[in-house]
């Protein structure tokens, strides 16, 4: 059976000083949950799964054995010394952390490869390749730092983001030009780059799209909801999601746009993402993700180890083969809440160390009652 490792890059990382503790643990909780979800659905195919954690975890109880990386260790350096004694590692991180650990890992990546890591970690390039064929994607300008955005170029309102970033950080919706600079200035408070983008914003369904392919063949397709809030001056939060999202045209026309991109780089191997905005039926790539994304903790509630078993598959290991149909019978949703709530009997509460902010996750027989208690823990939260 393969040993793997599976990598997170905050959670596996320490706070910067004591006063920065209580904001740490409120700073991992997405990655926690989504490395936690991986190594458990991997493990549970009978694969020897390990986690790596920081120190802060190191008196939590999981059920996989835990890699402890110390107070004052770099994350890169430990990586690049346990690699080896793995077959795969799977790796979960921010943009400019996942393309550096994917060049330590390289061929041992449970997921996309370098190369396709570098291609997707960056709007502009990304926008060019899936432009190069035939996808579409919002109309978007790049500026530079001290440009000048001519007002005419994209008509509010418009979506103003880093080009390299993920999760959210750093968006900004902007419906008037009197919220244009502090949105600018948002987005370069959160980026590395010289430039980031202005974005027509579009009106339609925000949904997402996962997918576990071996770089030519798809063997796993959902259509996701993303559930989104904007802040009193336009800061785009992403809370959650609903999955799967039944619809035959939606699924032909998702595969035709997967199809389109593996005939275009055939890297994306493993589970990767797309954040999609449906305008009619038109479907309007904005982000593809090589890596895990958080819908992978919905799906891994309705569909356990079958999950673990693709991505296995995905990359070769034929042992891991079962022909599944993956006919949904319910609907998984997960809720993330700045603070604790109760949760039903069936629901699991994802909540590391002592954040205080929780994902709830959960199923549904209908998607009409996954949006309902959806909408019964954001007001739980809110009281």
């Amino acid at each position: 059976m393969p040993k793997i490792l599976v990598t997170e890059f905050v959670s596996s990382t320490s706070p910067r000083d004591e006063d920065s503790i209580r904001a740490y643990w409120e700073l991992v909780l997405e990655g926690f949950s989504m490395a936690y979800t991986a190594a458990k659905v991997l493990k549970d195919t009978g694969a020897e799964v390990h986690l790596t954690l920081s120190y802060m975890f190191k008196n939590m109880k999981l059920p996989f054995r835990t890699v402890i990386i110390g107070k004052k260790k770099n994350y890169f350096d430990v990586l690049e010394k346990i690699e080896t004694l793995y077959d795969y590692v799977l790796l979960i991180a921010p943009p400019r952390e996942l393309i550096k650990a994917s060049k330590i890992v390289k061929d041992k990546i449970l997921g996309p490869t370098h190369d396709c890591i570098l291609t997707f970690s960056n709007k502009k390039s990304t926008y060019k390749f899936l432009e190069e064929h035939s996808i579409e994607v919002p109309r978007t300008k790049y500026l530079r730092k001290g440009g000048t955005l001519e007002e005419e170029s994209i008509p509010h309102p418009v979506v103003v983001k880093p080009v390299d970033m993920a999760g959210g950080a750093g968006i900004t919706l902007v419906k008037t030009a009197d919220n244009l600079e502090y949105a600018l200035n948002r987005a370069w408070d959160n980026t590395f780059s010289e430039e980031i983008a202005v974005q027509e914003f579009l009106v339609g369904v925000h949904a997402s799209i996962s997918v576990i392919s071996d770089g030519s063949n798809v063997y796993f397709i959902s259509n996701n909801i993303q559930l989104i809030e904007v802040g009193s001056k336009g800061e785009l939060k992403y809370y959650g999601g609903i999955t799967p999202l039944r619809n035959s045209e939606m699924l032909e026309k998702s595969l035709s746009v997967i199809d389109k991109i593996l005939k275009g780089c055939n890297c994306l191997r493993g589970y990767f993402g797309l954040d999609i905005v449906w305008v009619g039926w038109r479907p309007y790539v904005v982000e593809v993700n090589p890596r895990l994304t958080t819908s992978f903790i919905g799906l891994a509630e309705v569909l356990g180890e079958d999950l673990g078993r693709l991505i296995l598959y995905s990359v070769g290991e034929e042992k891991f083969y079962r022909k599944t149909r993956f006919n949904f019978k319910k609907y998984s949703y997960y809720v993330i809440l700045d603070k604790t709530v109760k949760a039903l009997r069936h629901e699991r509460i994802l909540q590391p160390g002592k954040s205080r902010r929780s994902i709830v996750v959960g199923v549904a027989k209908s998607i009409g009652d996954a949006f309902l208690r959806v909408r019964e823990l954001k007001s739980n939260s809110m009281a």
